[in-house]
């Protein structure tokens, strides 16, 4: 769980949800998996929490990490039907900043603890 009320598991099986096979989520699926992570007026998508977290901790070089939220948040501020996206292709694009984020909050903050590279 994030400190700002985020449970890592859910978001990291939501974003597995639509990249889970080649056809993508079930068309009934996309605008619940869009909700989770766009947020609603009464609850914090997992986009937001992640921008929140990343802002807080300051992980990662500064330059890396402002490139991630202002891609997180550009995808925040776009819409499927304004820019012309299919939902699917929205949803991929909501799901990746919220991969990248979660991959930069979950680095170990030393890296000679980091796990060596394959």
């Amino acid at each position: 769980m994030l400190r700002t009320g985020l449970p890592v598991d859910r978001a990291f099986d939501d974003v597995a949800a639509v990249f889970s096979d080649e056809a993508g989520p079930a068309e009934d699926d996309i605008p619940v998996l869009v909700e989770r992570f766009r947020g609603t007026g009464e609850v914090q998508g997992h986009l937001a929490a992640l921008v929140d977290a990343a802002n807080e901790k300051q992980s990662g070089e500064p330059e890396f990490r402002a490139r991630l939220i202002a891609r997180a948040d550009d995808a925040l501020g776009s819409s499927a039907r304004s820019d012309g996206m299919t939902r699917l292709s929205h949803l991929r694009r909501l799901a990746l900043a919220a991969q990248d984020l979660l991959e930069l909050l979950l680095l170990p903050d030393d890296p000679e603890t980091a796990p060596c590279p394959v």
